[in-house]
């Protein structure tokens, strides 16, 4: 991608290299994922995928293993990396900056439009970054207004024990049993932008009770 990058700018030429660097990144680590209810996608779609945020090592299953190409969102100090921040900002990952919320969702909104005339999906962490000692921390509002924005269906996604395998603020991973359930897709078609909040909070409440069961299960 960073050779490419310079010389290409169509998008989608880099989804089968962004599929692959996922996939052996998720299968060089120690754990066999245990994926349910992938049915819920279906490959012909674009969603704003959204997924609780336990580590680092969340977005090489979701990037590898689904049957849909997508993008992610990802913090603002990734782009300053030489070469391969803008190897990624090429190929359609968008980075926002958590400090300026409302220009955040304006530039997401924007970044989005080229995403869509590829059928990309885009990923998002509702949560804006990662927690140690919460299950499921309250959403930000830029996943579910780009939604509404973009006509486009919300797919929801639980994981478990990803946290447990590369703990946030560590670099060493351990043997984890990691869970990925995907929830049917919410249709945003019938919620306006005053309805955002509302969207939101759905959201926020059926990935908290899947949350729950998931754990409870063990």
């Amino acid at each position: 991608m960073i050779i490419c990058s310079p010389f290409i700018r169509r998008m989608s030429f880099y989804n089968k290299m962004i599929k692959a660097w996922g996939w052996w990144g998720a299968i060089a680590t120690p754990t066999k994922p245990k994926f349910r209810a992938m049915d819920n996608i279906d490959p012909k779609k674009a969603y704003v995928v959204i997924a609780n945020h336990e580590s680092a090592a969340d977005v090489l299953f979701l990037l590898g293993f689904f049957p849909i190409n997508m993008r992610m969102v990802a913090k603002s100090d990734i782009r300053k990396i030489p070469f391969v921040g803008a190897a990624m900002a090429r190929s359609g990952f968008i980075f926002v900056d958590n400090e300026t919320k409302g220009k955040s969702i304006d530039h997401l909104n924007e970044q989005f439009k080229v995403l869509k005339k590829e059928n990309l999906s885009l990923m998002i962490y509702p949560e804006g970054s990662r927690f140690k000692d919460v299950r499921l921390s309250e959403f930000r509002l830029g996943a579910f207004v780009m939604a509404i924005n973009n006509g486009l269906p919300i797919l929801p996604v639980c994981t478990k024990g990803i946290r447990e395998m590369l703990p946030p603020g560590t670099k060493r991973f351990n043997y984890s049993n990691v869970e990925i359930d995907v929830l049917p897709e919410i249709d945003t078609s019938k919620y306006s932008y005053e309805q955002r909040h509302e969207l939101m909070n759905h959201c926020y409440k059926l990935m908290h009770d899947h949350l729950d069961e998931m754990y409870e299960k063990n």
